[in-house]
């Protein structure tokens, strides 16, 4: 491992990222962005006029395959910590927020400056030119393996208050965090889930997604889980590490991809205490076959008609394994019983009229016709046969199981729905079901 320390001003660093692209914040291993709030940048801000010490920012520097006029490979700097540091700076150059209005003053040079309020065009030149020549101290790693990566982000950041969760991503290891990060960024985390601007800053939404990946791997692989908390998740990030094949990869995927197509839109109960839970019994369906059409039905009678008993479950202690094999309990036995109904109710329904013989129901007319005195009643008993039977037919079903119809793909998620052909199963639902009320109602 080869480490240097570089020190360029924040003009420098800017163009970097802005024009050059040789400076990214894109590293597997970095949490999330938009951590910190105004108070926290504006403090920022200050200390960069008011001389106080600013902590060093911690790149991995790789050679570039792209070579300049001289034939001189060029270094790609990516961020490992210090990523709010440097985003806070530019975000404020680019006019995206004001300094708080309890910064005070700053001097440069004998002469007060008033900051407090004010956006960076509006700050006097010589405050921003001392902004643009601040200069970072940037520490350099060349020569490093991903383990070693990992254990510099862990020992940077192990004595500051990182969540739990953000702990565990050095400890899953690159591979995994990379794909963890790609099922964050797709619909179902961001667009059908329900998390608070908080939860998101604690990364509790990756907490989630890893409590639902540890109750898999306890029904498939026998993991033993003490509980869900944030430390068991942090135990589990490192079973996982080098310890994910593509098979639990490929189930995960379809599980989510399945969820995603049955929810159309954010959904209230699509939340922490309930989405890991959610994840065994959509691959229950996926199992058995059910339709996103029916998978929806049974969640919001669900939700309807047992709440009181699954919320039990859901109370103080609600990340302790007892809590959480309830709440596994009463959800996969209501979900049996639902659909065992449904099965139940299908077969009354069809094998009456399965059972009448061509013979039978000519015979029917042919005493129809006798009792009448007239060929109408023939028509008439058909049509009505007809109709009866269409009645049995369920439409949304069918057109809810059209998943071969052409959508345009999503480039920002490939991994959250089942095939990237696939049309979001309540959305036809949801138009059958006026349809049918229009013919009705007509």
């Amino acid at each position: 491992m080869i480490r240097t320390t570089l020190n360029w001003t924040v003009k420098n660093l800017k163009t970097m990222y802005d024009e050059k692209e040789t400076l990214s914040f894109n590293h597997p291993i970095q949490r999330q962005s938009a951590q910190w709030d105004n108070e926290q940048q504006s403090l920022l801000i200050h200390s960069m006029l008011a001389n106080f010490p600013v902590p060093a920012v911690y790149v991995h520097k790789t050679e570039s395959i792209e070579v300049d006029a001289k034939g001189k490979h060029s270094y790609n700097y990516s961020v490992l910590d210090g990523k709010q540091r440097m985003t806070t700076v530019f975000s404020f150059i680019n006019g995206e927020y004001a300094l708080s209005e309890d910064i005070p003053d700053v001097e440069i040079e004998d002469v007060t400056y008033e900051i407090a309020g004010k956006y960076f065009e509006d700050l006097d030149e010589d405050v921003q030119q001392e902004i643009s020549r601040f200069r970072f101290n940037i520490q350099a790693f060349e020569d490093v393996t991903d383990e070693m990566i990992e254990d510099i982000f862990f020992r940077l950041n192990n004595s500051t208050p990182l969540t739990k969760p953000q702990k565990a991503r050095p400890l899953m290891g690159v591979e995994n965090s990379i794909f963890i990060n790609d099922i964050l960024a797709g619909r179902f985390f961001t667009d059908k889930c329900t998390f608070s601007k908080m939860q998101l800053k604690k990364s509790d939404d990756m907490c989630t997604l890893l409590q639902g990946m540890m109750l898999l791997d306890n029904k498939y692989r026998d993991y033993d889980f003490s509980s869900i908390s944030a430390d068991e998740v942090m135990t589990y990030s490192q079973y996982i590490k080098n310890n994910y094949p593509d098979e639990c990869k490929d189930r995960l995927k379809k599980i989510i991809g399945f969820l995603d197509n049955v929810f159309y839109m954010k959904d209230k109960n699509l939340k922490k205490i309930n989405i890991p839970i959610l994840f065994l019994i959509a691959d229950k369906a996926l199992a058995e076959s059910i339709t996103g059409t029916n998978f929806r039905r049974w969640y919001n009678s669900f939700f309807d008609e047992h709440k009181e008993e699954y919320n039990q479950y859901c109370s103080s202690g609600s990340i302790k394994k007892e809590k959480t094999l309830g709440r596994i309990e009463v959800m996969t036995r209501c979900f049996e019983e639902y659909f065992r109904e449904l099965n139940e109710k299908n077969v009354k329904e069809t094998v009456p009229k399965s059972a009448t013989s061509a013979g039978e129901t000519q015979e029917d007319n042919n005493n129809d016709i006798l009792s009448s005195g007239t060929t109408d009643a023939v028509s008439t008993d058909t049509s009505t046969a007809e109709v009866e039977n269409a009645d049995t037919t369920d439409n949304t079903d069918n057109v809810a199981n059209s998943e071969t119809a052409f959508i345009p793909e999503d480039d920002d998620n490939e991994v959250s729905t089942v095939a990237s052909t696939e049309v979001p199963i309540g959305f036809y639902n949801t138009m059958a079901e006026a349809l049918q009320n229009i013919f009705v109602a007509g």
